[in-house]
């Protein structure tokens, strides 16, 4: 079932900053990108669907939108040519750090894959998984993503 912007309760896309996110896709992965995901349990903490070229990102308990890609298609292969997120998110956090987690989610959620979760180097959780599973309502190995970027480091 491809989803579409009426098969969950989402708020809409609107104060937003560009985070340096860009890939690009075959046909096939860009079918599968399209078909979205709609929310079928308590783990499924996304809401994602394609309209006009963006595809959507919603928390699927809040309806609160996060990410939007916009893609354009060039030689048969679907390319990223502009990244979003939220501002209130990116308050809290870094661009870089947004651009690895919506990678993560496009890439494992999405086409399946299995690349690790950036987990913020500052968060030092009990037990093992938490915060992953509280972001993306998933299990998969973890790597450490530094809070402050590695150009900073030396200042």
């Amino acid at each position: 079932m491809i989803a579409t912007r009426d098969d969950w309760k989402r708020q809409p896309f609107t104060a937003a900053s560009q985070i340096p996110y860009r890939e690009v896709f075959d046909a096939s992965q860009f079918a599968r990108l399209s078909q979205g995901l709609i929310p079928k349990a308590m783990e499924d903490k996304w809401f994602i669907y394609l309209e006009d070229h963006h595809l959507y990102f919603h928390r699927s308990w809040t309806g609160q939108a996060i990410y939007r890609l916009t893609f354009s298609r060039d030689d048969g292969e679907y390319c990223v040519t502009e990244a979003l997120c939220s501002d209130e998110v990116l308050e809290k956090s870094h661009p870089i750090y947004q651009a690895e987690l919506v990678d993560f989610l496009v890439h494992n959620i999405l086409l399946g894959e299995a690349k690790p979760f950036p987990r913020p180097s500052d968060i030092k959780e009990q037990i093992p998984g938490v915060f992953q599973h509280a972001i993306s309502g998933t299990g998969y190995r973890e790597k450490e993503f530094p809070r402050k970027p590695w150009w900073k480091f030396w200042s």
